[in-house]
Order: structure tokens, then sequence, then C-alpha cells
């Protein structure tokens, strides 16, 4: 009751500050001239990250489909908690999008107890984009080869190891604790403000290994300035055919892939998803755009606004599960 008032309050400022109370709101004419001016896509963390490279790609290519100007803003802070707070605070008008990941909704939910937002009742699920797997890295200069090398190694060392990532709460910090639980290696999460400063760290050996997002770190795998042990998908990647899997190494439970997908505030009227839902997937079928993301490690895959859902409550009962087990804690 009291997360329903917070939505109604916040829903009637905002329309108060937009005028649409004094002309009344009314979704269906807003859904016939939609869009009509431009569209911004929210991202809860910084550029240069997997969920900024993916947004900026799509972005460009649903601006030529709807004929409008779609402007990326880049609101990080929180593991992606104050983006996710604007957008549930939003008007539904279809002009304040947000690029939703396994961090925002699949394990920040089961995490952090007390978000000032619910992640089902305040949004609208549209399509998911994509999914990207894991890397597990370390510097050049750790004098292991294989994953099975670096997990002794890390055993045989009196201190704990310490593994960053791009914030609390990330898909790259929940696989390092799920890495934890597997291999009874001892891990200290160190989070980072995104996963520039904290690869920059890595690669300087200021931290001892990394989980993250393929499109983020692939550059600097394919540049030398990192070494990727594994990956944690079920099979090889054609970007990086000579890393072999987690299951390979010894783990055939290490399997983790990062998702995106496009959402909205709660109370999108269906037209507007359906233009949504239509421009998203006309242009993830652009060859150019494919290619793409294809190019940066992102598996295509789109869903119905219902199919997606479902697809987000089952990933909060599999990352509960690792959050409770772990101990893992929103620091």
């Amino acid at each position: 009751m009291v997360m329903k008032k917070r939505t109604l309050i916040r829903f009637a400022l905002t329309a108060i500050a937009t005028g649409t109370l004094a002309c009344g709101f009314a979704p269906a004419a807003m859904a016939d001239n939609y869009p009509s001016r431009p569209i911004k896509f929210v991202v809860g963390f910084p550029p240069g990250g997997s969920t900024d490279l993916v947004t900026r790609i799509v972005a460009a290519q649903m601006a030529e489909e709807l004929k409008q100007p779609v402007i990326v803003e880049n609101k990080p802070g929180a593991g992606g908690n104050i983006a996710s707070q604007l957008v549930a605070g939003s008007l539904p008008d279809g002009y304040t999008i947000y690029l939703g990941t396994l961090a925002t909704h699949g394990i920040n939910p089961v995490l952090q107890k007390k978000l000032p937002f619910n992640h089902i009742k305040d949004f609208t699920m549209i399509s998911q984009i994509g999914y990207y797997t894991n890397l597990v890295l370390v510097s050049p200069g750790t004098p292991v080869k294989t994953l099975a090398e670096w997990i002794a190694y890390a055993k045989e060392t009196r201190r704990p190891m310490n593994f960053g990532s791009p914030g609390t709460g990330t898909s790259p910090h929940l696989t390092g604790e799920y890495f934890k639980i597997l291999t009874g290696v001892n891990l200290t999460h160190v989070p980072y403000k995104g996963s520039g400063p904290a690869l920059t760290d890595l690669a300087g050996g200021q931290i001892d290994v990394m989980f993250d997002n393929l499109p983020s770190a692939l550059g600097l795998v394919k540049g030398g300035k990192l070494r990727a042990l594994a990956i944690t998908s079920r099979e090889r990647i054609s970007q990086l055919p000579d890393v072999p899997t987690a299951i390979e190494a010894g783990l055939p439970d290490m399997v983790v892939d990062a998702w995106v997908g496009m959402m909205a505030p709660a109370n999108l009227p269906k037209p507007i998803v359906d233009t949504l839902h239509n421009a998203l997937t006309k242009s993830l079928d652009n060859p150019q755009v494919r290619a793409k993301l294809e190019e940066r490690g992102v598996t295509i895959k789109t869903s119905q606004p219902d199919e997606f859902l479902a697809y987000v409550k089952s990933e909060n009962e599999k990352w509960a599960k690792v959050v409770k087990i772990s101990g893992a804690e929103a620091n």
C-alpha cells in the first residue's frame, strides 16, 4: 500500500510538472501521435560499459525506425538503482525508456530488500534485447595460464583474493559470489563505479581477478592488456575461440548469462508498447546492427512483453538462492 501511494504521488507530481493534469492525460491520444518528440534511453551505468555499448548501438537504429532522435542518458550509481528509481517515477508516455539488466532487475531486488521502487509493479516490460557471457579475467602478470591453475594458486595464497566489479549487485559481482560458492576460493568483493576503472586496476595488478561482461572486456583481452582464463557460457565463443568455458575447466555449474532488455514506467499504453517493440525488433533485424552487436559478443534475443516479465521473475528466483548461500550484501 505504501509503495502504491508513493508511485501515485510521483506520477501526480510529474503530471503537474508537465502540465498533463491540466490538459488531461489521454493515453490513447498520446499513442496516436507517438512519437512526436525525442525519446530518452536511460542507462544505469557509466559510458563505456556493456549496457552502454549495447544501448548506443540500438538507440542509433531505433531513431531511424521511429523518425525521432533517441538520446542516451547515463545515470550511474547504486548498481543501477538510481536510474531504476528515476524511470519508475517517470510519466508513462513512451519518452523515458529504461535499459534494464540482470543487475537492475534480476539481482538487485533480491540483494537489496528495501528499494524505493518495485522492479515488477513500477515497470512495463517491452522486450529482451540480448545477452552476453562473462569472462574470468586476470592481469597478464599473473603466474598462471588456466582457470584450474588459478584456483589452486588462489587457495595456496594466504590472503583473500580481491575481485572487482562494476558495482554491488551487478552480474560480475554475483558471478564472483557464485564462483566462490562453487570453488571455495576466499574472495573479497571490491565494488567500483563502472567496469572501466575496475578493469584498469585489474590490468595494473591492484586487484586479483574479475568476472566482467564480455562486451566491456573484449578489447582489453584482444589487446593483451588482460588474460581471459575462462568464459561462463555453455560453449566457446567465436570472438575468443581459444578461451575455454568454465565447464571445460571443471566447473559444470558455472554458467552465467548477463542480459539487457527494454522497459518503461508502469502503465505504458499498449499501442506505445507495440510501437517500441516493433521498432526494436526491426532494429535488431538490421544486418549492420546485428554485426555490431555480435562483434561485441552480444547474442540477440527478443521476446514478447509477457515472456520478458516471466523471465525476469525466474532470474529473481535463481539469484535469490546465490545471495542466500553466499551471504552477499549490498555494501
